[in-house]
């Protein structure tokens, strides 16, 4: 393999084919344009690091993407904070560019979504606010409540459970007014 042999102009072949995807994929995940652009410099730093140890039938395009995601992973973990409060920026304002319907149907969504959170108990919503709005784990919401990690666990996911099944019935109800507005 050429690239293993420190051909330069196969690594620069190899960056034109992947670039773009891996951007996308780290974009996808991360919602920050440079964190997403810093994910893949370090994807091809790391390939360009590795190329004498890259096994030949792993294939290059397994090891970019499995760094990749690694990669993600880690930032993800690192700047947890960070990147929930990027997710809901872009979860409250859909984009200017957006079709008109986009925008209504994300905004009665957004509604219902808001509506289901109000159905829950207190310590339900709150639990779920800790975890989802701020960002914090498990372990964090039970130190600053005073309350077990189980309990913690249990009220998180009973109140998932609830927002699901809310959601499907909002979905299943919009769906027939949808085959009613076009039938």
């Amino acid at each position: 393999m050429r690239l293993q042999s420190g051909d330069h102009v196969a690594f620069k072949e190899l960056y034109s084919l992947y670039h773009q995807l891996l951007y996308g994929v780290a974009c996808k995940y991360l919602k920050n344009a440079v964190m997403a652009e810093d994910a893949v410099h370090e994807v091809f730093v790391k390939l360009w690091v590795n190329r004498q140890q890259l096994d030949p039938a792993q294939g290059v395009r397994n090891f970019l993407f499995k760094c990749l995601k690694f990669h993600v992973l880690n930032v993800i973990r690192d700047h947890k904070r960070a990147l929930i409060k990027q997710y809901n920026l872009s979860y409250q304002a859909p984009a200017s560019h957006e079709e008109p319907e986009a925008v209504v149907l994300f905004n009665d969504y957004k509604k219902v979504m808001d509506q289901a959170i109000e159905q829950l108990s207190p310590r339900k919503k709150h639990i779920f606010k800790l975890r989802t709005v701020e960002g914090l784990t498990n372990e964090e919401v039970a130190r600053k409540l005073g309350i077990s990690i189980n309990t913690v666990k249990l009220q998180f996911s009973q109140a998932s459970q609830l927002l699901r099944h809310y959601l499907k019935l909002f979905s299943s109800t919009l769906l027939i007014l949808l085959v009613r507005l076009f039938l």
